[in-house]
């Protein structure tokens, strides 16, 4: 097992290891919605990416921002004229620009300060005076030292960096009889979606479809009248 999870966490491509995505700076904020349009259109998307440089590609530190309001599609996301924002970098945050800081010090506030300033630029291609709108209390700013403290992710990083035809993640099933790894270091791979469909690859390892369906049959959601 020791050899099985030394394998799964090396990180040194040279050795058949994967190597690791870089981090990421993260802006989360409601904002007040007075005079925005109330739903998406080609001039007010609910979601957009913001591309700097198209020469420098797109694993480039700061050169790509995403963005998304999802309550502009989904209002009860957010109290009646306002918003939730979001914007990030996908995975192209070096953690060595944060390497070191103390979370406490004036260093670290300019640094989180100057990634909101970029953040909030992309926000504003298609939100006018984003900033000013800012409800109070609801901005957060997330970077690689939060990443690395609150998901222990080593280095913030994102995850895994796998080159389609080069590498392949790990399957589910462990040298442990009836011990499963799930999670973005497993296939299929990194983001929600992915994760998510791990989850059920290993849950279906574990029991038939058809429990599964017959398990579904018991689960009754709320349907809002």
């Amino acid at each position: 097992m020791d050899e099985y999870m030394d394998k799964l966490t090396n990180t040194d491509p040279s050795s058949g290891g994967i190597s690791a995505l870089k981090s990421f700076i993260h802006l989360h904020a409601g904002i007040d919605a007075t005079g925005l349009p109330e739903k998406p259109n080609k001039d007010f998307p609910a979601q957009w990416a913001v591309v700097r440089n198209w020469d420098i590609g797109v694993e480039a530190p700061r050169n790509i921002v995403l963005c998304s309001m999802p309550s502009l599609i989904d209002d009860t996301l957010a109290p009646k004229g306002k918003h939730v924002i979001h914007a990030y970098v996908p995975a192209t945050e070096p953690y060595e620009w944060w390497e070191g800081m103390d979370r406490n010090s004036l260093e670290y506030k300019q640094k989180k300060e100057e990634a909101a300033n970029f953040l909030w630029s992309a926000v504003e291609e298609y939100v006018p005076n984003a900033r000013q709108r800012a409800v109070e209390g609801t901005v957060q700013i997330g970077t690689p030292l939060t990443h690395e403290r609150f998901l222990r992710r080593t280095r913030g990083s994102y995850g895994p960096r796998v080159e389609a035809g080069t590498a392949t993640l790990p399957g589910h099933k462990t040298p442990l009889k009836n011990f499963y790894l799930t999670g973005d270091y497993t296939f299929p791979g990194i983001g929600v979606p992915a994760t998510a469909a791990s989850g059920a690859i290993t849950a279906n390892s574990i029991i038939s479809v058809f429990q599964h369906l017959k398990m579904l049959d018991k689960i009754k959601f709320p349907i809002n009248k």
